[in-house]
C-alpha cells in the first residue's frame, strides 16, 4: 500500500511511533539568504499556483524550485529525487512513491541515502499529510539502518507550497515543529533544509 494511506493513528498503532508537539525545533537555525530575483520568482509563481490550486502546479512552480535551489547550493553534496518509488518494507506497508527526497550522493534514479522526506499536502491540509510524511520518514530510517548508514535522524516536511511544516524522527519519536514557515520568507525555509543535509551551521538567527 502507498505511503498516502497512512494516518497518524496507523503510525502510532502499527509502527509504534510517538508524536511530540509544541516545540520550536528549528527556530534557532540561520537563514540562507536568497537573491531578490529568486524570491520574487517564487512569490509570483506561488500566486499563480494558488490561483490554479492543484497539487501538481504547486509542486512544479513552488516546491520543486526551492528544493532545486538547495540541490544547486550543495554542489554535488546533495542528491534530489522527485516522484520516485521507495519500496522499503512491504510487510509494514512502507512502499509507494515519495513526492520529494533529499539525501546524499550518488545522484541516481533511485533513492540512495535519504535525509529529508517532503510530502505535498493533499487538499492543502498540512496536518492531513502527517501520516504520509511520517510513514515515509520511518521507511527512510529503516532503509538507512539496513545499509549500516550513520544517518540516524530523519527529517520531514509537509507543504502546500505556501506553508512549510517540519518534522524530526529520532528512534520512535516523531517531533513536529510548532512553527509554520511561509514562502514569503524562503531564506528561512532554505536555511532549515540546508541544515538538515549538513550544509548550514546551527547558529542563532540574528535578532
Amino acid at each position: 500500500m502507498p505511503y498516502n494511506t497512512f494516518t497518524l493513528a496507523r503510525l502510532q498503532d502499527e509502527l509504534g511511533i510517538t508524536l511530540q508537539t509544541g516545540t520550536n525545533l528549528f527556530a534557532h537555525l540561520s537563514s540562507a539568504p536568497v537573491a531578490e530575483p529568486f524570491r520574487e520568482m517564487l512569490l509570483e509563481q506561488y500566486g499563480l499556483a494558488a490561483a490554479i490550486n492543484t497539487e501538481k502546479v504547486r509542486s512544479e512552480l513552488v516546491v520543486a524550485p526551492l528544493l532545486a535551489e538547495a540541490w544547486r547550493r550543495g554542489r554535488g553534496r546533495i542528491a534530489m529525487f522527485s516522484g520516485v518509488p521507495f519500496p522499503v518494507d512491504s510487510a509494514a506497508d512502507l512502499t509507494g512513491v515519495c513526492d520529494f527526497v533529499l539525501g546524499y550522493p550518488p545522484q541516481l534514479d533511485v533513492v540512495t541515502a535519504p535525509v529529508l522526506m517532503v510530502t505535498e499536502a493533499k487538499n492543502e491540509s498540512i496536518m492531513g499529510g502527517l501520516g504520509q510524511c511520517g510513514a515515509s520518514m520511518v521507511a527512510a530510517q529503516r532503509f538507512n539502518a539496513r545499509r549500516n548508514s550513520d544517518i540516524t535522524t530523519i527529517y520531514g516536511c509537509i507543504t502546500n507550497g505556501g506553508e512549510w511544516k517540519f518534522l524530526r524522527l529520532v528512534g520512535t519519536t516523531l517531533e513536529l515543529d510548532n512553527s509554520p514557515y511561509l514562502i514569503d520568507a524562503p531564506d528561512r525555509i532554505l536555511g532549515i533544509i540546508l541544515h538538515f543535509v549538513g550544509l548550514a551551521p546551527a547558529t542563532p538567527v540574528a535578532a
